[in-house]
C-alpha cells in the first residue's frame, strides 16, 4: 500500500475517533446535566391556588416530577415573562407534571394577591401551585436548597424591590433537583419539556 493510501487512512481514522470523542463528551454532558445533583430539603410552606390556599411540603409533591419558577407579583421585570412560559408548560405538558411558583416577595403577596395572580395566568387549581410562606423559611429555600440566589433591596421601587433567579427548575419525583433552564433561551425551554416528560 501506497504512503498516500496509508495517510488517508490515518486522516479518516482520525476524524473516525474524534466523532466518536465528541459524541462521548456530548453524551457525558447530558448525563451529567440529568444527574441528580442533590435533594431538596425538607420544607412547609403555603400552596395558593385560583380557588384555594392549602400546606405545601416536600413530601406533597413527591411521586411526579414538577417545574418550579421564582416570580413576585408586583415585578416590572421578567416575572409576567415566566408566567406566560409556565402557563404554556401547563397547556403542552401532561397533568403528571407538576407547577410551582415561588413568590420572592411574600411580605406583598399574600394568598388574596396570588390568587388573583393565579386566575390571571390561567394557572389550574391543583396543578400549579404558588408558594409563600415566611421569608426567611422561603429565601433559605431558594439559596440552599434550590441553590439560587436571591436579593432584595427595600429602598428600589416595589416593581424592582427583589433580584431573583430567572431559571425554571426540574425537580424529579424524588424531590432531586436534576436540571436548571433558561427562561430566555427557546432551546432550553424545548430540553425542559422533554427532559419532564422523560421522568
Amino acid at each position: 500500500m501506497s504512503s498516500r493510501n496509508w495517510a488517508g487512512i490515518v486522516l479518516i481514522a482520525a476524524g473516525v475517533l474524534a466523532y466518536l470523542g465528541g459524541r462521548v463528551l456530548l453524551d457525558q454532558g447530558r448525563q451529567k446535566e440529568r444527574a441528580p445533583a442533590y435533594a431538596l430539603p425538607e420544607f412547609e410552606l403555603t400552596a395558593v391556588t385560583a380557588a384555594s390556599e392549602g400546606p405545601l411540603s416536600k413530601a406533597s409533591l413527591l411521586g411526579k416530577p414538577w417545574i418550579a419558577d421564582f416570580i413576585f407579583t408586583s415585578c416590572a421585570g421578567p416575572c409576567p415573562a415566566l408566567s406566560l412560559c409556565m402557563a404554556a408548560l401547563q397547556r403542552e405538558l401532561p397533568a403528571s407534571v407538576g407547577l410551582v411558583s415561588f413568590t420572592v416577595d411574600p411580605d406583598y403577596d399574600n394568598p388574596e394577591r396570588l390568587k388573583a395572580y393565579a386566575a390571571r395566568f390561567g394557572a389550574k387549581p391543583g396543578r400549579w401551585f404558588f408558594a409563600t410562606g415566611p421569608k426567611a423559611r422561603l429565601y433559605s429555600l431558594l439559596t440552599n436548597g434550590f441553590k439560587l440566589p436571591v436579593a432584595e433591596n427595600p429602598g428600589a421601587p416595589a416593581g424592582q424591590r427583589v433580584i431573583h433567579s430567572t431559571k425554571f427548575t426540574l425537580v424529579d419525583s424524588r424531590g432531586f433537583v436534576v436540571g436548571y433552564y433558561d427562561s430566555d433561551d427557546v432551546g432550553d425551554l424545548r430540553r425542559l419539556k422533554r427532559d419532564a416528560l422523560s421522568l
